[in-house]
């Protein structure tokens, strides 16, 4: 009974002695103005700081990349190496933006409305195939021929690495010279599958090469897994990713973009569609 009539007290004193916690926007005209002009001074002061620190971060940035440019000069054969040329990381990032735009509006706005399941997946493929055939065809003349005069079995090591950062060094020009005929390429698959959209289809098709040819000069290569392309495997979020909505855990799905490697390290995830998914043309 004590310990419940000291309860009730406190209970009384805290009801008495409560006070409603004051608003901000309480008060007079003049007073509301004056609390309004505190906020914008405020709001300057953090719109100057936020200035300040876009300014000092594009400094660091320079730093960064003049210290890289020394580091690249410091290291035997990275002094041919071109500052702008992407990093692995760099590679594997855009190749994910890739799947997550580029494959995902050809997908949804070109192939689905026009393909049934085999028709994509010959698609995806046979970009591939072909964009890899322009690049090996433009490439191994060149190897043989290094082979063929330093009577080499193989050039793989430090040969074929140093002559990849000399690639990288100009990598803008030799691709150019490099994808010349990649359009009559793309019109020659467009046609076969009777496809419509160009713009679309021009897009992707220059993304993909661009990044392939960018992935075969980087050192470490960067290896598209082309023959998983149509393959049925279970899901896993940690190997997959996929083109439209959930998929569960192992549940079945078709590979549409293959997934990246570097030697044997995992870069990029492949782009999957859940085998149950239904398409117009099926």
């Amino acid at each position: 009974m004590f310990q419940q009539h000291n309860l009730n007290m406190k209970n009384n004193y805290a009801k008495e002695n409560y006070q409603k916690p004051q608003d901000y926007l309480d008060g007079t005209q003049e007073e509301l103005r004056g609390k309004i002009k505190l906020l914008m001074n405020k709001l300057q002061l953090t719109k100057k700081e936020k200035e300040n620190l876009t300014k000092e971060n594009q400094n660091l940035q320079h730093e960064i990349l003049q210290m890289q440019s020394h580091l690249r000069c410091m290291v035997s054969g990275f002094s041919n190496t071109s500052i702008q040329f992407p990093m692995a990381n760099e590679l594997s990032n855009s190749i994910a933006e890739f799947y997550k735009c580029e494959c995902f509006d050809i997908f949804f706005d070109v192939l689905t409305q026009e393909l049934n399941l085999k028709g994509i997946i010959y698609f995806f493929s046979t970009s591939m195939i072909r964009i890899d055939k322009i690049i090996q065809e433009y490439f191994q003349p060149l190897f043989k021929q290094i082979m063929e005069v330093g009577c080499f079995t193989n050039i793989d090591g430090p040969i074929l690495n140093v002559m990849r950062k000399s690639f990288q060094g100009n990598y803008k020009s030799i691709y150019e010279k490099c994808m010349r005929n990649q359009t009559s390429t793309r019109i020659e698959l467009q046609k076969y599958l009777k496809l419509n959209n160009n713009d679309l289809i021009e897009a992707f098709f220059n993304k993909l090469a661009e990044i392939m040819f960018n992935c075969y000069i980087s050192d470490p290569t960067l290896t598209f897994d082309i023959p998983s392309i149509g393959q049925k495997i279970q899901f896993n979020q940690q190997k997959h990713d996929p083109i439209d909505g959930f998929i569960k855990n192992k549940e079945e799905c078709i590979i549409l973009m293959p997934a990246v490697f570097k030697n044997q390290e995992l870069m990029t995830k492949s782009l999957v569609l859940s085998y149950s998914y239904q398409l117009e043309n099926n």
